[in-house]
């Protein structure tokens, strides 16, 4: 999808009276947004927002191993000779400028360095816009998408995406984190980011007034014939559209709630990072018991971590897997700042969102299933909320209402809609797919976030997974046939299921979610429910959905 971007000047940090000012250049092809606070605690910005940069760096796919280092050393040993020759020559050339070092410095020197910087990045800039028509997956490899950056009413916040598409992070900085009076104008904006902005964010000090400043001043000088004005037409990946969306879904899945102490995730850490495991499993394991506290095993080692800051709140005990976890590494310099940490687990082998709070300030990091299953490849978030129908009308009336407001818990947008809790859900997955809206686990609310300036259309993000589809056609054609059912303890469910020939059967928690299923078709068979229901599943869970509840019995069916 082509997207206009307009900077005037570069993301940078600089001096300022007696104080900083880490300036943000937003893209003025987009609405009028803008900040401008100081910062209460800059160091502590300044770790968080290095912690950020992590996640846009980030990439952990596997590549294979490089042969060219060996072939390398054994020319070398064929280019000794050479070698010797060329320190001899270079002692000679020393010996020679030693000479002419007290000459006088030629003149026009440095308007020819001026001249031969700007061809340098002229030719560079014609390299890279080359590099972006005729290799995108090259180019979005060495160069990071821009983040987007939003001004709320009760906070600024900053998300980003991983260049392997496999890791999420967004930092909220709430009003409390600055002093004073604060300018700005409510909105969704793109900022230039490089990787030198990067280095400025080291600059920042305690001992400095330091402002965070969105800048309005783009929007209000005449730019034509700016030398800083820069102008690009770039074209952004449907994946990395498509993964905004994916996330949000996630964030506003059912889950299970885990608070951990920073000891804990200290502990995970350390660990990961003074040892290489060299088989697997590579998994966390999350063990999970009511009135317990929760224990965090790593494997292959099985070294099981308690956690005494608390005791589990769940409804079950259960046992949940993680993959990917040395992307958890990200998150190493905002410890020594954090209070609480909380885990959301979608289930084994699906996402996982961390949220760290660090006083006003919090970031959330939402991990695929797996460091390659990344957001945008996987069906299962599709296959996940596949239950929860969306309403058109339902849908414009929830955006109007968080385009007015910017910000709104569930009840308030039942209230607002008029609709069901469950045609709500379903079109507030809609608007976050188009990346209209983004779920905030840090409030527990939904936000008014465009992610663009105008929905993401079927064309960008792509149509309805083919296992959804044929479920919900299996649902319409009436097609299962309840060949068994027993009500558990908890509200859950325990339904077997013919499809003709197809027999499937599950247990169904009271959100219609199954915590276990089985199958005999191929979906099934190569995916399990990490890669969401298969279509029988889906049916089932639409034809089960408006049935009530009957008896609880005592003990529970068994399910292998």
């Amino acid at each position: 999808m082509k997207m206009l971007l307009q900077y005037l000047g570069r993301s940078e940090t600089r001096q300022l009276g007696g104080g900083q000012v880490l300036s943000f250049a937003p893209n003025l092809a987009r609405s009028r947004v803008f900040w401008n606070g100081e910062l209460r605690d800059p160091l502590s910005f300044r770790e968080a927002i290095s912690a950020l940069h992590e996640v846009v760096v980030g990439d952990l796919r596997f590549k294979r191993r490089d042969k060219g280092a060996y072939e390398q050393w054994k020319k070398q040993e064929n280019e000794r000779i050479q070698t010797l020759r060329r320190d001899l020559y270079s002692e000679a050339k020393k010996a020679e400028i030693a000479k002419i070092v007290q000459e006088p410095v030629p003149q026009g020197l440095e308007g020819e360095f001026r001249r031969m910087h700007s061809l340098y990045w002229t030719a560079r800039r014609k390299w890279a816009s080359e590099l972006q028509r005729n290799d995108p997956e090259l180019f979005r490899h060495l160069v990071p998408c821009d983040p987007v950056v939003t001004v709320a009413p009760d906070c600024v916040f900053f998300e980003c995406f991983s260049k392997d598409e496999s890791s999420y992070g967004c930092l909220y900085v709430d009003r409390e984190a600055f002093g004073g009076q604060a300018e700005f104008g409510l909105g969704t904006t793109n900022v230039d980011y490089s990787l030198a902005l990067y280095d400025h964010f080291q600059t920042l000090r305690t001992y400095h007034a330091t402002r965070l400043l969105v800048d309005p001043s783009g929007f209000e000088v005449q730019v034509d014939g700016r030398s800083d004005y820069r102008e690009e037409k770039i074209d952004l990946p449907p994946s990395w559209l498509r993964g905004f969306g994916q996330i949000q879904t996630a964030m506003a899945m059912p889950a299970s709630r885990v608070r951990l102490s920073t000891e804990t995730l200290y502990s995970i850490i350390a660990h990961l990072k003074r040892h290489r495991e060299k088989a697997g499993p590579r998994s966390v394991r999350f063990k999970l018991r009511p009135g317990r506290p929760v224990v965090v095993v790593l494997d292959p080692w099985e070294i099981e971590i308690v956690d005494r800051s608390g005791l589990y709140g769940g409804p079950k005990e259960e046992e949940i897997k993680v993959w990917g976890r040395r992307r958890l590494l990200t998150l190493s310099r905002i410890l020594p700042l954090a209070d609480r940490i909380e885990v959301n687990l979608l289930g084994s082998g699906m996402p996982s969102i961390w949220t760290v709070t660090m006083g006003p300030m919090k970031m959330v990091l939402a991990l695929s299933g797996w460091t390659t299953n990344d957001w945008t490849s996987s069906a299962a978030m599709d296959l996940m909320s596949a239950t929860y129908e969306a309403d058109a009308g339902t849908a414009a009336r929830a955006s109007n209402y968080l385009a007015e407001h910017h910000l709104a818990t569930l009840s308030q947008l039942t209230t607002a809609t008029g609709a069901s809790t469950s045609t709500l859900l379903g079109s507030l997955h809609l608007l976050a797919r188009q990346g209209q809206v983004i779920a905030d686990p840090t409030t527990q609310a939904f936000r008014w976030r465009q992610v663009m300036p105008v929905a993401l259309s079927e064309a960008v993000i792509g149509p309805d997974h083919p296992e959804l589809l044929e479920g919900r056609q299996l649902f319409r054609a009436n097609a299962a046939k309840v060949t068994r059912e027993e009500v558990l303890a908890g509200g859950r469910r325990m339904i077997a299921a013919s499809f003709g020939k197809t027999q499937c059967e599950g247990i169904v928690d009271p959100d219609f979610k199954f915590s276990k299923a089985r199958c005999q078709c191929n979906y099934f068979s190569k995916n399990g429910l990490r890669g969401g229901p298969c279509r029988h599943l889906l049916a089932l869970q639409l034809t089960l959905r408006p049935r009530p509840l009957g008896p609880t019995l005592a003990s529970p069916a068994s399910l292998h």
